[in-house]
């Protein structure tokens, strides 16, 4: 970095430092792995640099990047990763309890160039929509290429992008390699500036089948067993309320069964809780079961992380949330891997190539609002056998789409390899 970039470093660092400071102060949350923000991560022994960074953002992304990482450590590549919030953190350390996971350092020139001064790795590998200037510079400067994988340029983000697609040019021509999930995320990268011989589509690393299905902790089994189960996965404020309006109407039409929510955000259980106590109902805590064996009217608000997926397969059918207010939508793959089918309301720009593949076979179903979703509720109980067998058409409609994680592996060592050709 020259005079001037160190001049406009420094002074990003004073205008940044009391709204910093003021963060610290109001959430003390924001102190976690302070020091790994700040570029403080663990120096490399010498002879044993040239890992792949990976980086995903936060529990969906870690959770593709997995799958990706197991196929680049069984390749006898080493991994570390990194991820920008705590729950993404624990979903690397749950899945790779062996492996190196730390928080991204924050955006900042300094920062960016001690961490890979620090690591000093051979890839920078970068989940779906993480273009971060400042670290993107930094791996130019150090000779460390940058590759995007499962890249997507959603209907939100695009705009906002392409509004600063000049400030951006110098960011977006250092990237190596863009592995897009769809043509359109392939095109927009192209319009955004990223050579077009640089750009493929390897596919949704998303939509790659895990190796397994994963297994329900025993507690959890037991208080299930026995009872018909819906589940609302990934919720935002106004679905719990849609969601509960359904289990109403199903109760008067006949139909009992346990409502497990699974807020977006954890923090919020304590509000779901109460909502669910305005309503009349018995409602438990993921972390206070203690054993408990729930039947039809009860509802379980799933405070822990990690256990959604597996809850899934005990499932007569979910809603997704995220869709049925303006968030774009969340993860519709777990349920359908699991043999569940789902439902899922109008908004839904994160996740149009999974609900393009549903709807063919009627895997998935679109609802345009909380009366949409109390009808068609009510029809999957009236005919649970053929809710099931919609469950098994999605799991084997998302089989066919098997491959990202094998094209991105493929993309990333032909990077490596140049690379190394360049530097012989």
């Amino acid at each position: 970095m020259g005079p001037l970039g160190h001049s406009l470093a420094a002074l990003m660092a004073i205008g940044l430092t009391p709204a910093v400071a003021l963060a610290l102060l109001v959430r003390p949350s924001l102190r976690f792995g302070l020091g790994e923000r700040f570029g403080r991560i663990d120096v490399v022994p010498p002879g044993s640099e040239g890992a792949i960074w990976v980086h995903a953002s936060s529990v969906g992304e870690a959770k593709a990047a997995c799958r990706l990482v197991e196929a680049l450590e069984s390749a006898e590549q080493p991994v570390r990763t990194s991820t920008s919030t705590r729950p993404g953190r624990e979903v690397f350390l749950r899945e790779r309890p062996h492996g190196e996971v730390t928080l991204l350092p924050l955006d900042h020139p300094w920062l960016t160039e001690a961490a890979l001064r620090r690591t000093r790795p051979s890839l920078s590998v970068m989940i779906e929509t993480e273009l971060w200037p400042s670290w993107i510079a930094a791996c130019a400067r150090q000779s460390v290429p940058v590759v995007v994988a499962s890249g997507r340029l959603s209907d939100r983000s695009f705009p906002r992008y392409r509004k600063v697609k000049r400030a951006l040019r110098g960011t977006i021509a250092r990237i190596e390699a863009v592995g897009a999930r769809t043509e359109l995320d392939a095109e927009r990268f192209v319009e955004l500036g990223v050579q077009e011989n640089r750009v493929r589509i390897t596919g949704d690393l998303k939509l790659d089948p895990p190796a397994g299905q994963p297994a329900l902790a025993i507690d959890l089994i037991r208080a299930v067993a026995d009872t018909p189960v819906v589940i609302g996965g990934s919720t935002h404020k106004g679905e719990e309320t849609a969601l509960l309006d359904a289990m109403a109407s199903a109760e008067k039409a006949g139909h009992g069964y346990v409502l497990v929510i699974a807020p977006r955000q954890v923090a919020r259980s304590a509000e779901i809780v109460s909502l669910c106590r305005d309503r009349q109902r018995r409602v438990y805590r993921r972390s206070e079961l203690e054993g408990r064996h729930l039947v039809p009217g009860e509802v379980l608000v799933l405070d822990t992380l990690g256990e959604l997926a597996a809850l899934y397969a005990t499932a007569s059918i979910a809603f997704v949330g995220g869709t049925l207010v303006p968030v774009g939508g969340h993860n519709l793959v777990e349920p359908v891997h699991a043999g569940c089918p789902v439902l899922f309301g109008p908004y839904l720009s994160n996740v149009r190539k999974i609900v393009e593949i549903l709807e063919v076979g009627d895997a998935g179903r679109k609802v345009a609002d909380a009366a949409g979703l109390a009808a068609a509720t009510l029809e999957a109980f009236e005919d649970l056998e053929a809710c099931r067998v919609r469950g098994e058409i999605g799991r084997e409609a998302l089989e066919a789409h098997r491959g990202s994680v094998e094209q991105t592996q493929r993309m990333i060592e032909e990077v490596l390899a140049r690379r190394v050709e360049r530097t012989d």
